[in-house]
């Protein structure tokens, strides 16, 4: 197993959610650590980047669904209307599934289960 190099997770973090990551180190450390634990063992350094752009997007996709949920106001002036944009949720989920799937060579499957019954 390798360790994911947090501050690498961040670095990938901002550059997609276009913040300071400094303000979201908990998010993209318990990303990462999620990840982590995720991984298989015997994993080398080739895994390294999958596993900190997955960490990374996991990250921008739980920064988005927070954006999600806070209210944004708009203002009405004459005939203009400006309201800020909502956040693209279904986008930063595909994006985050992308990222999962690269990384898969290097992570547990934990969503299939096969198993014997007897009759």
């Amino acid at each position: 197993m390798i360790a994911i190099d947090t501050e690498a997770v961040k670095t990938r973090f901002a550059a997609l959610a276009g913040v300071d990551a400094a303000e979201y180190e908990t998010l993209c450390s318990d990303a990462a650590l999620e990840i982590q634990r995720m991984q298989k063992s015997g994993c080398g350094p080739e895994a390294s980047g999958p596993l900190t752009a997955a960490a990374a997007a996991l990250a921008f996709y739980r920064f988005v669904l927070a954006g999600a949920c806070v209210p944004c106001g708009s203002f009405e002036a004459g005939d203009l209307k400006v309201s800020p944009e909502k956040p693209n949720v279904s986008s930063a989920r595909r994006f985050w599934r992308e990222s999962l799937a690269a990384a898969a060579p290097y992570l547990e499957d934990t969503c299939f289960l096969f198993r014997r019954t007897s009759v």
